[in-house]
């Protein structure tokens, strides 16, 4: 093992690098799912169908946590590296305890204070996830990153996939206890104990050390834009297929749970029930597929990946409500598998792979810099998502089914194909070191 792949941080600080990476992953899982019930379950039925907002003005909303998590998520990871990882992994979930409760109190003309209660959502976010990425990487030995971001990753989309159906179940269940009282609002409150939770155990698991104990000129060299500017010119490529690839699902992160209800006639249960087979399915894939990296080279890993999420995607369209329902739930349950088998493929080999382009000191930059610009397309894409979703004239003659609904997927799947050509030209294995 050369010393360019060992951690760098001091082990007798972290204590074991494993029970670190487990406490990591499991932060990682509640805060996504808490996460997951608030961006994808609760705030676009609540602002739907308690506030009644259309769906543009549902994701124009949605779209003011993706802007804030976006373009703080690089400054986050360049203050992490200065000042440490710890506290920012626990403030971030605390920040959105708190929004999820001041939520129920704003009335329905006043939609500028959901915007700034989303845009404290996305403050925290940024401060969580760039930490705690690159925690891992600096604990874990690089040839065995692919393996460790792929539990992180198994924990995160374990979270997704749990996130609309215990959302949708809280609000359904307590129609049923307390009927007469909107029951939108149940799932907020799940929202604000999944966070403390979140920072609980960050609190009582994570160790407190700074990321470079021996580099303490550079500790004391405060915030740094130059580091930022300086880390995107390293990655380019990286930068761009992020953009491309979350431009894609931003279209559709928003709205999907809207499309289930509205085209298919599901309840909130049956559409977080939907879901949990996905969930299955990528629970036990994740460890043989998260790994993969590591046997066949990072940037094959990804191409796989990309390519089975974007051919998986291409098939929504032919998913319609004409469908017999057996149909139409095999449909959901095999696409969102194979959705998320491309994703436990790829996510984890892309983050070592990016954790790889630089040295220790600039890690937390670089990968913020990569969280940036996902969060910069999702930003883009999720607004855009919500106007297609209301206003396109999508006209298919031998698809009759189609209509503007439709149109943020098929753009989505368009997308994802052009991300995977990104990949098949522009990444290489063993990606040279930033200077």
């Amino acid at each position: 093992m050369t010393p360019e792949s060992q951690p760098q941080v001091d082990v007798r600080a972290v204590g074991n690098p494993h029970a670190v990476l487990i406490a990591i992953a499991l932060v990682a899982g509640l805060a996504e799912l808490g996460y997951a019930v608030m961006n994808v379950s609760a705030m676009p039925v609540y602002l739907h169908e308690s506030m009644h907002y259309g769906a543009s003005s549902v994701a124009a909303i949605g779209t003011a946590f993706l802007l804030c998590e976006g373009l703080l998520k690089g400054p986050f990871g360049v203050v992490g590296d200065h000042v440490g990882r710890k506290w920012l992994i626990i403030a971030g979930p605390l920040v959105s305890a708190v929004t999820a409760l001041l939520t129920l109190m704003v009335k329905p003309d006043q939609w500028y204070f959901f915007v700034l209660l989303r845009l404290l959502d996305g403050f925290g976010a940024a401060a969580l996830w760039p930490s705690a990425l690159v925690m891992m990487a600096d604990v874990i030995d690089e040839n065995r990153r692919s393996q460790a971001m792929s539990l992180f990753n198994v924990t995160y989309l374990v979270g997704i996939a749990l996130g609309p159906f215990i959302g949708g179940a809280a609000n359904d269940l307590s129609a049923q206890i307390m009927p007469g009282v909107d029951k939108y609002r149940a799932s907020f409150y799940v929202i604000s104990f999944l966070f403390m939770l979140t920072a609980a155990v960050a609190w009582w698991r994570i160790p407190n050390i700074p990321p470079h104990p021996h580099e303490p000129s550079e500790l004391e060299s405060g915030f740094s834009f130059k580091a930022l500017l300086h880390s995107i010119k390293q990655v380019p490529e990286a930068l761009l297929m992020s953009f491309v690839t979350f431009f894609g699902i931003g279209l559709v992160m928003l709205i999907v749970k809207l499309f289930a209800l509205h085209e298919f006639a599901l309840s909130e249960t049956q559409f977080g029930a939907l879901l949990l087979a996905p969930c299955l399915v990528i629970a036990v894939a994740s460890v043989p597929l998260g790994t993969i990296g590591d046997r066949i080279g990072q940037a094959r890993a990804v191409r796989w990946g990309l390519g089975i999420c974007a051919f998986s995607m291409c098939g929504v369209p032919f998913v319609h409500a004409d469908l017999p329902f057996l149909v139409k739930a095999a449909g959901m349950i095999v696409g969102g598998s194979l959705i998320g088998v491309g994703f436990v493929i790829s996510f984890p080999s892309w983050m070592a792979y990016v954790s790889r382009a630089c040295s220790a000191r600039q890690r937390g930059a670089v990968m913020g810099a990569v969280g940036t610009a996902q969060g910069l397309g999702a930003m883009i894409g999720a607004p855009l998502g919500g106007y297609l979703y209301e206003h396109a004239d999508l006209r298919i003659s031998f698809m009759p089914w189609i209509n503007s609904h439709y149109a943020p997927f098929i753009g989505c799947a368009g997308l994802l194909l052009v991300a995977w050509v990104l990949a098949l030209t522009t990444i290489k294995e063993g990606p040279p070191r930033c200077s």
